[in-house]
Parts: C-alpha cells; sequence; structure tokens
C-alpha cells in the first residue's frame, strides 16, 4: 500500500494504522473539502495540529520539501506566518503540522471590502510574495525545490501549439487578436528564477483570526524555482474567473496586491497579462479538444 495504491478516504485509515501505529485514529477529523488539495489528504488532529498523508508516491516528496521549506521558514522573522512542522516519517508517508489559528475568506468576500480592508489584505499578500520571490535561501532548502519544466520560452511555443489547433478547429473563435497579444509579450517575458508557492489560491490565505494585517500561508507542497510572476499570474486568474465578470473588484484586488509587492522586474505587469492569456488560450483549448473527441 506504501508504494503503490493511492490512499483516499476509503483506505486512509487502513494505511495509518499500518504506518502511523503513534497517531491515534480517533483524535482525527478530516478537514472539510474546501481545504483539501488535490494531492494530499489532511486531517484535524486532536486541538493543536494538522496531519497531511499524500495520496500518491510522487506526491511524497512534494510533502518533504514542504517540511523542509517550512522548518527553515520557521527559524526567520517574518511578516506571516507559516505551520510549524513537528514531524514527518523519513519516506513522506505522513506529516504532523501546527495548527494555525486562522480562515480562509469565501471568495465573494473580497468583493465586500471596505477601502480599509483593501489596503489592508493586498499589504498582506504583498509583504508574503515579496519576502518569498526575494529571500536568499539557503542552498540545502533550494536543493529540495526543483525547477519549473514549463519556463516562458516552453510555455511561448505550448500557446503557439494551442492557437493553431484552436484555429484550425473552431470557427466561433477568432485567435487573431491573441496571437497579436502573445507576439507583442514576447519581449519582456525574459525568465527569472526564485522559490514560487505556485499554488496561490484564497484558499490557502488564511488570516489569524480573523485580521486582514495578519496572514498565514499553507501548502507549500507545489513550491517550485519558477519566475516570480508565476505566483501573481495564478492568483490574478482565480480573481477574475471566480469574482464580478466585469473584472472591476479583481483589477482592484490585483492592483491592491502589486502596491505593495517589491520586485526589480519592470515586465511584471506583462508577465501577469501572459498569464491570464494562456489560461484564456488553455480554456478554450481544451474545450475544442473535447468537442473533436466526441
Amino acid at each position: 500500500m506504501a508504494g503503490t495504491t493511492e490512499i483516499g478516504a476509503e483506505n486512509v485509515y487502513d494505511f495509518l494504522k499500518r504506518f502511523a501505529t503513534d497517531i491515534s485514529l480517533a483524535d482525527l477529523k478530516l478537514v472539510s473539502n474546501r481545504h483539501q488539495g488535490g494531492d494530499s489528504l489532511t486531517f484535524y488532529y486532536r486541538n493543536d495540529s494538522l496531519l497531511k498523508v499524500p495520496r500518491r508516491n510522487d506526491s511524497r516528496t512534494g510533502l518533504l520539501k514542504e517540511v523542509k521549506l517550512l522548518e527553515y521558514l520557521n527559524t526567520q522573522r517574518l511578516p506571516f506566518v507559516v505551520a510549524r512542522p513537528i514531524f514527518a516519517h523519513e519516506k513522506g508517508l505522513y506529516a504532523m503540522f501546527s495548527r494555525i489559528n486562522g480562515t480562509s475568506l469565501p471568495i465573494e468576500a473580497l468583493e465586500g471590502f471596505t477601502p480599509e480592508e483593501l489596503e489592508s489584505f493586498g499589504k498582506s499578500v504583498g509583504a508574503f510574495l515579496s519576502f518569498l520571490h526575494n529571500h536568499k535561501f539557503p542552498v540545502e532548502v533550494l536543493d529540495t525545490i526543483p525547477r519549473a519544466d514549463d519556463p516562458f520560452e516552453v510555455a511561448i511555443r505550448e500557446a503557439g501549439r494551442q492557437l493553431a489547433f484552436i484555429e484550425k478547429h473552431t470557427v466561433e473563435v477568432k485567435t487573431k487578436v491573441w496571437t497579436e497579444t502573445l507576439e507583442s509579450l514576447r519581449e519582456s517575458l525574459d525568465q527569472r528564477w526564485a522559490v514560487v508557492h505556485c499554488d496561490l489560491q484564497i484558499n490557502h490565505l488564511l488570516f489569524v483570526q480573523g485580521n486582514l494585517g495578519q496572514l498565514a500561508i499553507i501548502d507549500f507542497a507545489d513550491t517550485l524555482m519558477h519566475d516570480p510572476a508565476v505566483d501573481l499570474s495564478e492568483f490574478a486568474i482565480e480573481m477574475y474567473s471566480d469574482l464580478s465578470p466585469d473584472g472591476i473588484a479583481a483589477k482592484k484586488i490585483v492592483d491592491a496586491v502589486l502596491k505593495h509587492y517589491q520586485t526589480n522586474d519592470p515586465a511584471i505587469e506583462a508577465k501577469i497579462e501572459f498569464g491570464l492569456l494562456l489560461f484564456a488560450i488553455s480554456r478554450v483549448y481544451q474545450e475544442a479538444m473535447k468537442l473533436i473527441r466526441s
């Protein structure tokens, strides 16, 4: 079971009974689906801890990476809060972390922010990203974080391939504007490398005791070396996808984060635009693929 079987809600207790004999199964409570990542099952353990169990063998490396990164971050003076690793199985079968006294916001709550709340939110998220992207991590931490296999050069080629497919197989979608935008952004996409969270969704932003000025970040298992704009692009994609369709609220929130984000990259906004463009192209490409297969 430890090597090949995927772990799910139906077999996780048998798995833990076999491999985590020191954990009291009666004290576990599965975290709600809203906070369940795709790669791990997460449990509350007693009143002060969280237990993460990777679903698959290839997710265990990510858990060990997360443990190593959080161990280091807990030695630093941070403008944000992270969990403290308590212990981890040497092969990444499971790990225990301290439980953060914080809650995430339903994304629709962001549209109701007052100017003061928007400022606090932007300052908190901007401070976290500034630290993560600019901090000089030690070699022993960096050695656990792989380099992304989709730098801008690769992403541009893939976008071009998808655009050609869409142009060939659909008549409803006109790709000319997307192609022209892609070409106009190309010169701005110089690849930079930094530690990037790579899963910066609203569910992974917790506010300590509901205070927008005290941000806690969770779920670092997907962390990679990549361009810092990747985190900002993913955040912007969620805002523009899930908030009001006119994009007004999304732009206010993204701008609030950028206001407090420290970078010397003059192309950061162009790179975010590129991320949004990739998302739009990919979504239409997937729809076209489904139509052809059906």
